[in-house]
C-alpha cells in the first residue's frame, strides 16, 4: 500500500488544525441566526465544497453530557430520528475508531452513507477538561464498500469543539467540510445548511437533557470513550483501511424540484414533539 494510502491516527496537530478552523473569524457569511444558533458558511479556495459552522451555548446541560451524547451509539438511535444504521468497525487505537454511518435524505433524494476515522480528546486531560474534541474524516473498508441503494459521501473534516462554562452549561462549536456526493442542485445543498443543521443541534440539545435518565438504566457505568479498556472492537487489519475514499458513480439528482421535498417548517420552530 502507498504510504499516502495509510490510515493514521490524528495526533495534537490534527486537533490544532480543527480548532483554528473553528475559531477562524474572518470570511463567515452567516446564513441562520434564530434561537441562540448561529450557522455560517465560509467559501474554500481549494475546493467548490463551504465549510459549514454552527455556534450555540447550552445553559442546562454539561460539556461532559454533550460530549458522552455525541459518542454513544446505543443512545444516538434514540434520538437521531435520520439515522438508518450505524456501526463501529475497528480501532487504530484507544481514541481513534473507524465507523459506519447511513443517513435519510428528504424525499426524493436517495440516502447518503459515510464511513469515517473518529478521534477524540479532552485537553488538558479527562479528569480536569477545559475542552472535548472530536474530528473525522472519510476512509474506505475493503469490508465496506458503496452500497447500490445509497451514495457514498465524503467528510472532507467534521468535528465539534465543546468548552465548559459551567458545571452544568456549554459552549457548543460544530463545523464540516462535507461533499454529499452526486449532482445535487443548489438549493439542496443550502436547505441542509439551513434546515438540518439547526435541527441536528436541537436534537442534540434535547438528547443531552434526557441522557442522564436514560443512561442510568443503560448501561450507566459503560463509556469506552472515556475508559479505554472497556473498548471490545478489533485493532484494523493491515490491508482493510485506506485513506482513499471509494470511487462511485456519479447519480444525476439536478431534476428534483424544491416542492417535493421541503415540509415548509422553519428549524427555529421545531417543537417538542420531535422526540429526542
Amino acid at each position: 500500500m502507498n504510504e499516502d494510502d495509510l490510515v493514521l491516527p490524528a495526533d495534537d496537530n490534527s486537533f490544532q488544525d480543527f480548532k483554528s478552523m473553528v475559531e477562524e473569524k474572518e470570511g463567515w457569511e452567516v446564513i441562520f441566526n434564530k434561537k441562540n444558533v448561529c450557522v455560517s458558511t465560509r467559501a474554500q479556495t481549494n475546493s467548490n465544497i463551504k465549510l459549514l459552522k454552527a455556534v450555540t451555548s447550552f445553559n442546562d446541560v454539561s460539556a461532559a453530557t454533550l460530549f458522552d451524547v455525541i459518542h454513544d451509539t446505543e443512545y444516538r438511535r434514540k434520538w437521531d430520528h435520520d439515522m438508518i444504521e450505524m456501526k463501529e468497525i475497528c480501532k487504530l487505537c484507544v481514541n481513534n475508531t473507524v465507523s459506519y454511518y447511513a443517513v435519510k435524505c428528504p424525499t426524493p433524494v436517495k440516502p447518503r452513507d459515510v464511513l469515517f476515522l473518529c478521534s477524540w480528546i479532552a485537553y488538558p486531560n479527562m479528569r480536569d477538561p477545559k475542552e472535548y474534541l472530536m474530528i473525522n474524516k472519510s476512509v474506505s473498508h475493503t469490508d465496506y464498500p458503496p452500497k447500490s441503494n445509497m451514495v457514498r459521501a465524503i467528510s472532507l473534516v467534521t468535528g465539534y469543539l465543546i468548552r465548559p462554562t459551567g458545571p452544568n452549561s456549554a459552549d457548543f462549536l460544530y463545523l464540516t467540510h462535507f461533499d454529499p456526493r452526486g449532482s445535487l442542485p443548489k438549493w439542496v445543498v443550502n436547505k441542509v445548511a439551513e434546515f438540518f443543521t439547526p435541527k441536528v443541534i436541537h436534537r442534540i440539545h434535547k438528547a443531552a437533557r434526557k441522557y442522564g435518565a436514560w443512561k442510568k438504566k443503560n448501561g450507566s457505568n459503560y463509556k469506552p470513550w472515556l475508559w479505554p479498556e472497556q473498548c471490545k472492537l478489533p485493532m484494523a487489519k493491515p490491508g482493510k483501511l485506506s485513506a482513499r475514499v471509494d470511487q462511485v458513480a456519479v447519480i444525476d439528482e439536478t431534476g428534483l424540484t424544491e416542492d417535493k421535498t421541503a415540509n415548509g417548517r422553519d428549524p427555529a420552530e421545531i417543537s417538542d414533539d420531535d422526540e429526542a
